[in-house]
């Protein structure tokens, strides 16, 4: 059975992630179709410093390996001859068939959105990861056939409890009662965990809402 996995992996895992930390910064790896031989990459950086980021990127992947593309506001297209795929992460996709279709950061991860072949292919990717010292966290595998239809699934069991867990605790009063550190306590995960499950919590229910008003 084909599956959609989305995996929360460190922001070391993949440069320049290991620099967003010091720029309000969001990346986002281009998704391109091939029509030529040229194997560039292209990263979107979006925020405040999108400009200001490239001498990060640069220090990442090489200054020759680098040129801006061109800028939008609030944002900038960088081009570079680094081949994504040498790194482990990515590598591991191409020995287990998968095909990535979104590498954006959020909080202080990578987000990969996967098509995998079978939940044999998933597992071991999985183990490739941890056999070569990436930490991952499945948020949520989808058979393929459910995410093309339209919007209804609802919260996986780990988004529903951190979500019910922060409004019981007050994290959404108007004068807050907990923190992301208190929560992630709670659920023995770290803050960022706690984070990115809510950030993710929220997109889901108003991607649901959305659907509702077309």
């Amino acid at each position: 059975m084909c599956l959609i996995a989305e995996v929360l992996v460190p922001l070391s895992a993949l440069p320049p992630g290991q620099s967003v930390e010091r720029y309000d910064v969001q990346l986002e790896l281009e998704q391109l179709v091939p029509v030529s031989a040229d194997e560039r990459s292209y990263l979107w950086v979006r925020g405040p410093d999108a400009t200001s980021f490239q001498e990060a990127i640069e220090s990442a992947l090489g200054t020759d390996a680098v040129q801006l593309v061109g800028t939008v506001p609030n944002g900038a297209l960088y081009g570079s001859d680094w081949d994504f795929g040498q790194s482990l992460l990515l590598a591991g996709l191409s020995e287990y068939d998968a095909v990535l279709l979104e590498c954006v950061t959020i909080v202080d991860f990578w987000r990969l959105r996967l098509r995998v072949p079978s939940h044999s292919a998933l597992s071991g990717l999985k183990r490739y990861w941890a056999n070569n010292g990436i930490d991952s966290e499945f948020d949520r595998i989808s058979a393929l056939d459910s995410v093309e239809a339209p919007v209804s699934e609802s919260l996986t069991d780990s988004q529903r409890e951190a979500l019910l867990l922060a409004l019981e605790r007050g994290y959404f009063d108007e004068h807050r009662r907990t923190s992301l550190d208190e929560l992630g306590s709670e659920l023995d995960i770290s803050r960022q965990a706690v984070a990115a499950r809510l950030r993710r919590a929220y997109r889901t229910l108003a991607e649901i809402i959305r659907e509702g008003t077309r």
